[in-house]
């Protein structure tokens, strides 16, 4: 037997082809398994948490943002109705003054001689008068005063004289009444004033 084949012989009785006791008691090894990284998962999940309170924020904003606009645009057409419907009271108001001067310049000028069976009769329309002015009143329409100083935003001057009794730039005389209807002068009255 040659020395290569005696060291073969020997190296075949030093590993045997089964297992010896220490080799069993080993554990295989295991799968390499990927153990998750969950600080990174915390951060990305606590920044997507602040991307949704900022996104929720802006989106409560937006909404009292509307909310108030809604609400001025509804005080808005509110306010804008309510100045509509003055003026349409104003304009009604102001074709009625007409016929109200008609009943105020008839009861003025009464003849004192009237027939006592007519008295019931220019009592009926004395009532419609009396009916128009509680209109008017209910309306807040006030008529301009007659008298004191004169006023260029509420009297139209259309003559002035001398006078010994009234102080210069102070009314004589109302030719015709003038109304305002809620602070605004729906017609101004007609006055001579003194010089």
């Amino acid at each position: 037997m040659s020395n290569s084949e005696q060291q073969a012989a020997a190296e075949e009785l030093e590993t045997p082809d089964t297992p010896t006791p220490v080799d069993a008691e080993q554990p295989a090894p295991e799968p390499a398994v990927e153990t998750p990284d969950y600080a990174k998962k915390i951060r990305r999940l606590e920044r997507d948490l602040e991307d949704e309170q900022l996104y929720t924020q802006e989106l409560q904003d937006k909404i009292q943002r509307m909310a108030a606009d809604f609400q001025n645009s509804r005080r808005r057409l509110d306010k804008q109705l309510a100045e509509e419907i003055d003026r349409a009271s104003a304009h009604l108001i102001k074709r009625l003054l007409p016929v109200v001067d008609d009943f105020d310049l008839a009861f003025a000028n009464v003849p004192d001689e009237l027939d006592p069976s007519a008295d019931s009769w220019v009592e009926g329309f004395r009532q419609i008068q009396k009916k128009l002015h509680g209109l008017l009143d209910e309306e807040g329409v006030v008529i301009i005063p007659l008298d004191g100083e004169f006023d260029p935003t509420l009297h139209e001057a259309i003559g002035s004289e001398p006078s010994d009794t009234v102080p210069s730039n102070y009314i004589i005389a109302t030719l015709r009444a003038g109304y305002t209807h809620k602070g605004r002068v729906l017609r101004p009255a007609l006055v001579r004033i003194a010089q």
